[in-house]
């Protein structure tokens, strides 16, 4: 049985079953039949011997009667008898049944050369004497005939039905397996490498149909992040790559000959500071890796978000006054919630330093924090070069820029780690912009966030 196919096992356990249950079927009508037509032929045989007795007169202690009484025409033979067990009249049947004691009121079955008898005894009174008495006789050769009919109806319809079953079984699972079939062909091709591939069947709402729908939705989702994943090797070689050119640039030439001292600080300067750039990279790529793999526990606590932002904006404005880009913090005295104080912070260094990289010279960017009862809104705008539309649904995207031709210092990854640090606070991001007038970040995220919260 392990080595057959399910077209087969499906064949041969639906035509065991209707095997069994045609026998039980079978045996049941049969046992039916034989029972009716038994109790028919008693119910008949003492119906014939009713009849008889009732036409019987009784004159001074004798049975007296004007005309024959045989029923040999349906099948009945009547005998009448006097008290003393004697022949008055009757048919012509065997010995034996004719010299029977009599046993009134009972139907018996007298097997005689093979043969089945029904023999019953009707009892005739005078004044509660017996004066005669009435056996009718009964072949049961018919029922047996018929019961023998019927029986070869069953043995001829049994194998039928099997191979009827057999083959309607073999069609009815072929095609209700086909699509699995397609299945098969279509994984072997996606094992070959072609992700491509989609089983594409009617929409038919079944159990096999709703495996194909899901099959496909799987593969939408795989060849998706496969895509992504290619996209995401290819983007953090070239993000590496750069560095590492720049950096054995510097010193192979450097090596090449004398040069002066400042020749060779500057070069170990632009070392440091692709180094830097370098370790950054992998920093934010280890943190994102944590994430995925949800090795990452967050330390939550009672935080508060108006002392975070103006920690982070103190420590920024060294960098936005190199782009004169002025920085404002618009938020109460206060606001707290249970976060982890960590990635709060790294979320606000990344959305503010993000605002000024992109901000034109004398621009600006401006934080505003709010809150209710159970949510606390951050706001990061500035009036900055903006984001097209058909860049904003990338924008989370590791190593997306809008920039293409990565001329500024960014990795690409700062928004895909603010992305997941609001995801594991269980909030919410979106982005509103406007080429070349600037954008608008919003933040949402519930205020009292448990471990167990977040874990789930």
């Amino acid at each position: 049985m392990k080595n057959l196919t399910i077209k087969t096992k499906l064949t041969f356990w639906y035509t065991f079953m209707l095997v069994i249950l045609l026998m039980i079927f079978s045996a049941f009508i049969y046992i039916s039949m034989s029972n009716a037509m038994l109790q028919g032929a008693e119910s008949l045989i003492k119906a014939h011997a009713a009849q008889v007795a009732s036409i019987i007169e009784v004159e001074n202690g004798n049975a007296r009667f004007d005309e024959p009484f045989e029923l040999t025409t349906s099948g009945t033979y009547i005998t009448i008898y006097n008290s003393d067990n004697s022949v008055i009249e009757g048919s012509k049947v065997h010995p034996i049944i004719t010299d029977m004691k009599p046993s009134f009121n009972v139907v018996k079955n007298i097997e005689i050369n093979d043969s089945i008898w029904l023999v019953y005894d009707q009892p005739i009174y005078d004044n509660n004497v017996l004066v005669a008495w009435v056996r009718a006789s009964r072949s049961l050769m018919p029922v047996g005939e018929a019961l023998k009919n019927l029986r070869t109806v069953i043995f001829v319809a049994i194998p039928l039905c099997m191979l009827i079953a057999i083959g309607g079984g073999l069609f009815l699972s072929g095609r209700a397996l086909a699509p699995i079939d397609h299945i098969t062909k279509t994984a072997r091709a996606i094992g070959r490498g072609d992700l491509s591939r989609r089983l594409n069947l009617p929409n038919i709402k079944d159990e096999v149909g709703n495996l194909a729908t899901t099959f496909d939705e799987m593969l939408d989702r795989l060849e998706t992040s496969f895509k992504k994943e290619r996209q995401f090797t290819s983007d953090a070689s070239h993000e590496l790559r750069t560095p590492v050119a720049v950096i054995t640039a510097q010193a192979e030439d450097a090596l090449a000959g004398n040069r002066d001292m400042t020749s060779y600080r500057e070069a170990l300067e632009t070392i440091l500071k692709e180094s830097k750039k370098m370790g950054n990279i992998i920093s934010q790529l280890l943190m994102l890796t944590r994430g995925d793999e949800k090795k990452y526990k967050p330390v939550i606590e009672d935080i508060d978000l108006v002392m975070i932002a103006t920690e982070v904006l103190n420590e920024m404005e060294g960098l936005a006054s190199k782009k004169n880009v002025s920085l404002y913090l618009d938020s109460p005295n206060e606001l707290h919630a249970m976060m982890d104080q960590t990635l709060i912070t790294q979320l606000f260094i990344n959305l503010i330093d993000n605002a000024v990289k992109y901000n034109y010279d004398n621009g600006w960017v401006k934080i505003s924090l709010s809150g209710n009862k159970d949510k606390a809104y951050i706001s990061v705008e500035d009036n900055g070069i903006g984001i097209s539309d058909e860049d904003i649904p990338h924008i989370f995207d590791r190593f997306y820029r809008v920039d293409k031709s990565r001329k500024s210092d960014g990795t690409g990854l700062g928004l895909s780690i603010v992305k997941w640090i609001i995801d594991i606070h269980k909030g919410n991001i979106s982005v509103q912009s406007v080429v070349g007038k600037g954008s608008k970040f919003i933040v949402k995220l519930p205020k009292y966030n448990g471990e167990e919260d977040l874990k789930a």
